[in-house]
């Protein structure tokens, strides 16, 4: 049996214990990176089983696609898809999508999905907005146009 002096035994308790450490650090680092992904990852909005004609998103960005065509006495389905977070600061993440002279006025909530379908009975040009937030109403981005065909 070899003698193993007392710096020696030292020596390797240090090289122990450091590898240890570096083992702990390693597990907490990952626990921190995972538990912060998983805080912040964020699902897609759920879609209706319903079809729609149009998909419009509704970021703070604007509405995309900000142009739409619709055919005069057919019926068009529009899904608005928000995957805004409550924790926008404008509007609490809220949007809204009305045509004033259609009568539409749909509010869709925070990260959520909603269905608008409406029959433009006359050919024209009508502007659809979002009054809710992002400079609102008056803001170019909040604004967009639903073209209706003959």
């Amino acid at each position: 049996m070899a003698h193993v002096t007392k710096t020696e035994r030292r020596r390797r308790i240090r090289t122990a214990r450091s590898r240890k450490r570096v083992i702990l650090f390693g597990i907490l680092a990952t626990v921190v990176v995972g538990l912060t992904g998983y805080l912040l990852w964020r699902p897609s909005a759920p879609f209706p089983s319903a079809a729609a004609d149009v998909r419009i998103q509704t970021p703070m960005e604007g509405f995309t696609p900000p142009v739409i065509r619709a055919k005069r006495g057919q019926p068009v389905t529009i899904q608005l898809v928000n995957r805004d977070t409550q924790f926008h600061t404008d509007g609490g993440g809220w949007h809204q999508f009305a045509i004033d002279e259609l009568n539409v006025n749909a509010k869709v909530g925070p990260e959520s999905t909603q269905l608008v379908t409406l029959t433009p009975t006359r050919a024209g040009t009508y502007e659809f907005y979002c009054d809710v937030c992002c400079g609102g109403k008056e803001s170019p981005s909040m604004r967009g146009k639903l073209e209706v065909s003959a």
